[in-house]
């Protein structure tokens, strides 16, 4: 059996599989950008999803987060969260998606800005490992 060292690229292996799209119950549909684009890094500052609602019209939203509330976290933490860190972006997608189900609309200007969490969510920051 032979074994291939052909490396893929990541833009390869985004066009390899499709993207992961979250549903909410209202039918709006959010894809990490970062899944389509392999050039697109999300970060506590900026985290970016294609958003497309119930009747097709697709707008790109970017979501960030206070810096009281990125400082907050931090404070919480026995060790710093890095600002690539993967809690950011599950954060982010569901802020943004409780965003749609309650306000039945993307956000004004195409930008969300976090600047409180739940219990729930500040929890997990201060536990989160990547």
């Amino acid at each position: 059996m032979a074994i291939s060292t052909r490396r893929v690229s990541p833009i390869e292996l985004a066009e390899a599989r499709p993207p992961i799209e979250y549903v909410t119950e209202n039918g709006f549909s959010i894809v990490r950008l970062a899944e389509i684009n392999g050039l697109v890094t999300d970060t506590a500052q900026e985290c970016r999803f294609l958003v497309r609602n119930p009747r097709g019209w697709e707008r790109e939203i970017s979501v960030e987060f206070d810096e009281e509330l990125l400082a907050l976290i931090q404070r919480q933490r026995k060790t710093f969260l890095p600002d690539t860190s993967g809690f950011w972006l599950n954060c982010a997608e569901r802020c943004l998606a409780t965003y749609l189900w309650e306000n039945d609309g993307y956000p004004s200007g195409g930008q969300l800005r976090i600047g409180e969490l739940s219990d729930d969510d500040l929890l997990l920051a201060t536990h989160w490992r990547d």
